[in-house]
């Protein structure tokens, strides 16, 4: 037996424990997916660093703790009011250790045109459970990801958001997701399905966060979106984990035609943070933007993998992201765009730059295309570097101190990302959480 299938069976001795904890739920077909993901698991093996996709992050670091049943936890009135994003009128949805809080959250406050269901509801509903099956096709029978089978086999508050036909939704929904600190290190499996239905638009944002800054936990999080026809999508993410917290993050998104799905991210928190962001096109004239900004320290681990999967023509996609490495930190950046054949007048951009403030400091960055149509108008690009000394000099000279022109610098490097966010409370909140963690990292560099 391999050290991957120890690991496996780790996974698969805590499912009884989780599956003990379900009383009246294991009955219920959803728990059905629950037992078809775990048998898959058994057929499958964690990635190596033999696997190219996975070269540069160790799996071993994520699957070696010994990991429990999230425990059950409350927030006090302060922890509550620090998931509040300053001047945003946003509906909280509260998460504490995976497991929904309604007396805390805003579910009974949800407009008109957007449903909340949970999954175990929502899959004994005939209309529902055809967009579960059609979105989650992947996690069960024939999944070959072993964390996404992992997500559905141990998913308990999983959630189904539908939002009507040409629905506006004028309210962000924020999907807040904290977690506390426990005696031991324990095992989190957030679900989200977003299904859009054409000519509707609405505003997701999720956060992961922390109690406490040495609370240790895996966060194994699925999301998985279908944007109908002429329907726009803002997608948030905010990741201050714990400091030794791991994270996988999977986001799967189905665009219809004429439809606009735009990612926002900003990766500051983790001890190993992993990310596959996938966009599919399924109908011509539809645009994928995905911009992120992410920095580490210490011995901090931020791997972001992309996909955009171009198969009908006239689309375009956009792709920017930025980081700044210091210490021991790792960054990584895998972008692929394909362009088939048939994905004539296909528009795609893709840019990494990375800034790296210390000699132990890694980038990989790996921009990739794959296009196999002739009439297309891509680029890509990778830079990795330092500060520009002649820049710092300039501000040194009009009255900046060495440390401050080296931060103003910094902060402005990540902050062009953030200035591509439309939503002005949102924007000075991630350039907040930005400025705040450089001027963590400031004494150290």
């Amino acid at each position: 037996m391999n050290a991957t299938d120890k690991h496996i069976n780790k996974f698969l001795t805590l499912f009884h424990t989780f599956e003990n904890s379900l009383n009246g739920e294991k009955s219920k077909p959803f728990h059905e997916w629950r037992r078809t993901a775990i048998d898959r698991l058994q057929q499958l093996s964690f990635p190596r660093r033999k696997d190219e996709e996975w070269k540069y992050t160790p799996v071993t670091r994520i699957v070696s703790p010994t990991y429990s049943v999230p425990p059950q936890a409350k927030l006090t009135k302060e922890q509550l009011e620090q998931t509040q994003v300053k001047n945003l009128d946003a509906l909280r949805l509260v998460f504490v250790n995976g497991q929904f809080q309604p007396e805390i959250s805003d579910a009974q406050s949800l407009p008109q045109g957007i449903q909340m269901l949970p999954m175990s509801e929502a899959s004994n509903q005939k209309g529902f459970r055809s967009l579960i099956e059609e979105l989650l096709i992947d996690t069960t029978e024939n999944g070959e990801d072993p964390f996404v089978t992992l997500n559905t086999a141990f998913s308990k508050d999983s959630l189904l958001f539908h939002v009507d036909r040409n629905a506006v939704i004028d309210h962000p929904i924020h999907l807040v997701n904290i977690n506390t600190r426990e005696d031991q290190a324990f095992f989190v499996n957030p679900q989200k399905l977003f299904y859009i239905e054409s000519g509707a638009q609405v505003t997701f944002i999720e956060s992961y966060q922390s109690t406490d800054p040495e609370a240790v936990y895996f966060n194994n999080v699925v999301n998985r979106v279908h944007v109908g026809a002429n329907a726009k999508m803002h997608h948030y993410r905010l990741q201050t984990e714990s400091p030794s917290a791991f994270q996988i993050n999977n986001t799967d998104i189905y665009q219809g035609r004429d439809s606009v799905y735009s990612h926002y991210n900003v990766d500051l928190g983790g001890r190993m943070i992993r990310n596959n962001l996938n966009a599919f096109h399924q109908g011509e004239n539809v645009t994928s933007n995905f911009y992120g900004g992410f920095m580490g320290r210490n011995e901090q681990h931020i791997d972001s993998h992309t996909l955009v999967d171009h198969r009908v023509p006239n689309c375009q996609s956009n792709e920017l992201y930025k980081g700044i490495l210091t210490d021991k930190a790792r960054g990584v950046f895998n972008g692929k765009v394909i362009v088939h054949k048939d994905a004539q007048k296909t528009n795609a951009f893709q840019q990494n730059s990375s800034l790296l403030l210390s000699d132990h400091a890694v980038m990989d960055a790996k921009p990739q295309l794959e296009i196999f149509a002739d009439d297309v108008k891509c680029s890509h690009g990778a830079t990795i570097g330092q500060l520009d000394e002649e820049s710092v000099f300039y501000l040194r000279s009009r009255g900046l101190t060495d440390q401050k022109a080296r931060e103003t610098l910094q902060t402005a490097f990540l902050l062009e990302v953030m200035d591509l966010v439309p939503d002005p409370a949102l924007r000075e909140h991630m350039g907040q959480l930005i400025t705040n963690k450089l001027a963590e990292a400031a004494p150290h560099l």
